[in-house]
């Protein structure tokens, strides 16, 4: 929210990701100067989030497409950089950036919530290894 996008930038954010479209969260990141990354999925989703000016747009949920959908969408939005989200692990994040991705978001498979309650940094930190590793 609208809200929500001015607390994080008070708090020191210094870029925003939404999972949808979000114009007020636009309009305060724009108003602040802080690059943001709007959600999208449909290609007029994405041309929304573009006309918004969204630095990147995150595609979401990436996994209900796949890779293949990254290339379709530049053929009418050349030069676009796209985020894909959800679904993104080891396992297939290396063939989103050879479809064009500008870069991948990884969450609980990278992140698990029980890792994060039970506070093995050591854990989260070898599975953020391993994935890095696999993108080489």
């Amino acid at each position: 929210t609208a809200e929500q996008a001015r607390a994080a930038i008070d708090a020191g954010a210094r870029f925003l990701v939404t999972p949808g479209l979000r114009p007020e969260v636009a309009a305060v990141a724009a108003a602040a100067g802080i690059p943001f990354s709007l959600g999208a999925m449909t290609p007029t989703e994405v041309a929304q989030a573009l006309d918004l000016g969204s630095a990147a747009v995150k595609i979401f949920p990436a996994r209900q497409l796949g890779p293949a959908y990254l290339k379709d969408l530049q053929g009418p939005y050349p030069g676009i950089r796209l985020l894909p989200s959800g679904g993104i692990d080891a396992s297939n994040a290396k063939s989103y950036l050879d479809a064009g991705a500008a870069a991948v978001c990884c969450g609980t498979s990278v992140v698990p919530p029980s890792a994060v309650a039970a506070g093995d940094w050591a854990d989260i930190s070898a599975r953020a290894a391993a994935f890095t590793a696999t993108l080489a």
